[in-house]
């Protein structure tokens, strides 16, 4: 039964906002640790920038990665090499810095935007929380990545139709100048984004501006029709004419068109398998379909329900200022969710640009979810900080986990515990209890984290020597993991990954006096073939997490005991 909105415990418009201001300190806290969650594209990205800027050019982009050089256009890497001074200030923190900005910028366009419709600023702060408090903007939108400059650049056009919305006497579609001169400069605009990510994604935006301006128009008309169709169109030029750039000024635009534009792009759009048997697998759009449990994480149930709050509230809306607010939301959503249908690859991360618009939804209705629904957002933030709880038992005994931080996060489990109790017992709707719990979750995740990036995740042992300007032969793992070693053993080292060196150097069958190498280990672990041989010796150790198992590697017998899958440690060792 839907909750009156009088009924809702909610806080001060000043309460909202002190409470978003605590969230985005939680967003900059642990910018500098390496296990903050994240992607594995990061190092990628991180590896790739790092060597174009010791290369002294812009172009080519430079990698030692196979395949893997033009991954993404320019603009990503070029941003951390401006930032970082060229590579002579390499910090992890100044790397994901600009993706904090962004993540701010939109924040404010979706605060501004709920003001110039609704008048009053409390919506806009619950707006800002359901986007800030949603797990995939929290995984994917504070780390090196694409996400937060996608949602940003791409939001750009449907928020400045939605902004003129606002005002009904400007909801006409006009075929004058200024109007095309607006568009020229969103077209531009609209080609930055693209030299983030990807020229395919003129199709989403362009397909959606163009269904908004025409859902939005008061008198359809096939002139309307045609001229939202050519301001769409000359957009769209525009966005893919500044993308294109890259081609020609790169010294190398066929290396561009091989690894890019065919590979990464039009590759997805092929597979053996077949289009439409593909499509209908598991395999094919498992992760795609889950992308609403993936991407808003703890505040599912509030996406579950919001379903309903539209269609209980659709009366209502025809006296609303927001109808037309609700449906263009939901039309921008659609479209993107029908174009990538197209690609054969499917991923949930495709549907994050959509994050601030679907926030806007959540932050609108939020008011009017019933009791059960902050009860269910509650109880996953519970069981969230109880597995992070259990986690944090194990790793206090290794050391790994501070008293203060191990105490911290007993305290975010008990205070969360407190608030699902108080929903449960309460008569009334918790709204902004729920969000509370769900940001709970998230400061008990950043307080494990950060207990584990403490003294002993560093490499301990003999302060000297330390590899400088050295070659550095490290175990293998998935593309671009050798360069958090670049942050871990600052100097100007150059990692090589190559698990059959390693393994050599090891068991004492390469001999090569002075060579760096580094082996991961179980807790515990005999010494090498090599030490008791004497033909290398342990520098230093530190320990790590396990950040991707293999398959077997937890199972029945040892699941409840993390100690024996979830870390591990790494040496540092040096032939003699």
């Amino acid at each position: 039964m839907k909750t009156p909105a009088s009924e809702q415990l909610l806080p001060s418009t000043r309460i909202l906002w002190l409470t978003v201001l605590l969230v985005a300190v939680l967003y900059a806290w642990g910018m500098d640790n390496l296990y903050m969650p994240s992607n594995g594209d990061e190092m990628v990205y991180n590896h790739i920038a790092r060597l174009t800027a010791a290369s002294g050019q812009w172009l080519p982009l430079v990698s030692d990665l196979n395949d893997m050089r033009n991954t993404k256009p320019p603009l990503l890497f070029w941003q951390s090499m401006v930032i970082t001074g060229w590579g002579q200030d390499w910090q992890l923190w100044l790397l994901r810095l600009p993706s904090l900005i962004y993540l701010t910028l939109v924040s404010a366009g979706m605060s501004l935007l709920l003001h110039r419709w609704l008048g009053e600023w409390r919506t806009a702060a619950l707006a800002v929380l359901c986007l800030l408090l949603s797990w995939g903007t929290f995984r994917y939108g504070r780390p090196y990545l694409t996400t937060a400059p996608e949602m940003f650049w791409f939001s750009l056009a449907p928020g400045f139709v939605l902004w003129r919305a606002a005002d009904t006497s400007q909801r006409h579609i006009r075929n004058t100048p200024v109007e095309w001169l607006w568009w020229t400069l969103l077209g531009l605009l609209t080609g930055l984004g693209l030299a983030y990510k990807s020229f395919a994604l003129v199709l989403p935006v362009a397909a959606g501006v163009c269904l908004l301006r025409l859902l939005i128009e008061p008198r359809r008309s096939w002139r309307a029709v045609a001229v939202c169709t050519a301001q769409t169109a000359w957009m769209s030029v525009l966005a893919l004419g500044l993308f294109a750039v890259w081609l020609l000024i790169d010294p190398q635009p066929q290396e561009v068109w091989r690894e890019f534009v065919q590979r990464e792009n039009a590759g997805k759009m092929n597979d053996a398998q077949g289009y439409w048997s593909y499509l209908f697998s598991w395999r094919g759009s498992g992760d795609y379909l889950s992308a609403p449990l993936q991407n808003t994480g703890l505040l599912f149930p509030v996406l579950l329900a919001l379903p309903g709050l539209l269609w209980r509230q659709r009366r209502l809306a025809e006296r609303s200022t927001s109808k037309p607010l609700n449906a263009a939301l939901l039309v921008w959503m659609l479209v993107w969710c029908v174009v990538f249908i197209l690609p054969s690859q499917r991923s949930s991360r495709y549907l994050l640009p959509l994050m601030p618009a679907l926030a806007v939804l959540m932050g609108l209705h939020i008011q009017s979810v019933s009791k059960t629904t902050s009860l269910a957002v509650g109880i996953l933030s519970l069981l969230m900080l109880s597995v992070l709880a259990w986690l944090g038992w194990h790793a206090w005994p290794l050391g790994l986990l501070p008293d203060v931080w191990a105490v911290w996060l007993g305290l975010c489990l008990f205070a969360t515990l407190v608030l699902c109790f108080s929903i449960f017992l309460s008569k009334h709707s918790h709204a902004y209890t729920g969000l509370l719990c769900a940001l709970l979750a998230f400061m008990g995740l950043n307080t494990l984290l950060h207990g584990l990036y403490g003294e002993r995740v560093a490499f301990q042992g003999q302060a000297l020597p330390r590899p400088l300007s050295e070659t550095v032969w490290v175990p293998e793992g998935f593309n671009g993991e050798f360069d958090r070693f670049q942050f871990l053993l600052p100097g100007n080292n150059r990692f090589v990954p190559d698990q059959a060196r390693v393994n050599a150097f090891s068991e004492g069958t390469d001999i090569s006096p002075g060579t760096w190498f580094i082996v991961a280990r179980s807790p515990g672990a005999a010494e090498l073939p090599c030490e008791t041989q004497l033909r290398c010796e342990r520098i230093a150790m530190r320990w790590d997490i396990e950040q991707r198992l293999k398959p077997g590697q937890v199972n029945a017998g040892n699941i409840a005991r993390p100690g024996e899958w979830l870390w591990r440690q790494e040496w540092l060792l040096r032939l003699r």
